[in-house]
């Protein structure tokens, strides 16, 4: 039999479930959370602290994130982070004799160096005790390393920059899709409404006459219980030996059906809008329309 194929606009599905901490937008956002949560920090940034000088910023101190790289291991994502936390350097009025403005014990000097130092190491001791004791998915085995720096990024800053790995686990789920199907098998299926064939490797076995409701949806949560611009296709044949699909994991939605029987059927179920009845109960207007009612 020929088919006529149309390769849709979307193949990619996004897999998320609860908080992964191996991916690189929740580390970004765990350390600016804590920097923003901390009192003595008023101004968070991300990205190469040298890049900090072309800003002015209203507040100070500020906290920047950076991550230096990430190494995959067997189940674990080591990402090499680090933390920079930096005050504006402040001059203090003279009160020193003679012609030359040194610091003295108690290091009251011509500036505030010396206490932006004891401040903001102090901080970095708050970010990583907490992320070292307080949250269940990172962990950090080695030494933390800290280097202070006076004025290093011509900017007028002071601080401690602090350098780790940190843990996470990756789990590393091969069952999430599809890169290549080493099989080369999957099925034919049939658009109800447009009439186009694609091939599709489904996320559980399927047979041929088989009508089932479907979407591309950003999120593989299981109780998801509203979904938008469905579609209804029946598997008409299989294939294999090839490796050129045009829909990869697409899943079989249960919405309450499996298997339709119809595309008349699957078409009525798709429409809804009122969840926990069925067509054989609409009555009256909405019933004539074969739609349900608003709730």
């Amino acid at each position: 039999m020929a088919y006529q194929f149309t390769h849709p606009s979307n193949q990619q599905i996004a897999h998320e479930t609860g908080t992964n901490y191996t991916l690189y937008y929740n580390i970004l956002n765990y350390f600016r959370t804590i920097m923003n949560n901390h009192p003595s920090i008023t101004v968070v940034s991300q990205g190469d602290i040298t890049e900090v000088d072309t800003h002015e910023f209203p507040a100070y101190p500020i906290g920047n994130v950076n991550i230096i790289d990430a190494k995959f291991g067997a189940s674990v994502t080591n990402f090499t982070v680090q933390l920079i936390v930096a005050d504006k350097i402040k001059n203090k009025n003279n009160e020193s004799t003679g012609v030359q403005n040194n610091l003295t014990i108690p290091f009251f000097g011509v500036n505030d160096m010396v206490d932006i130092h004891a401040n903001t190491l102090a901080i970095l001791n708050d970010l990583t005790s907490y992320t070292q004791r307080g949250v269940a998915g990172f962990e950090i085995d080695s030494d933390i390393v800290n280097q202070p720096f006076a004025d290093k990024f011509n900017n007028g800053l002071a601080g401690w920059s602090t350098t780790f790995t940190l843990t996470t686990h990756n789990d590393k789920n091969r069952c999430l899709f599809f890169l290549i199907n080493p099989s080369g098998s999957g099925y034919i299926i049939q658009n109800c409404n447009t009439q186009q064939y694609y091939k599709a490797v489904l996320t559980e076995s399927g047979s041929i006459g088989q009508v089932f409701a479907t979407r591309y949806y950003p999120f593989n949560d299981v109780n998801l219980t509203t979904y938008y611009d469905l579609n209804c296709y029946k598997i008409v044949d299989t294939f294999n030996g090839e490796n050129d699909f045009d829909f990869v994991n697409l899943p079989i939605l249960y919405i309450p059906h499996a298997d339709f029987g119809t595309c008349e059927y699957c078409d009525l179920w798709i429409h809804s809008q009122k969840w926990g009845t069925s067509p054989a109960q609409w009555q009256g207007y909405w019933g004539e329309i074969r739609q349900w009612q608003y709730v």
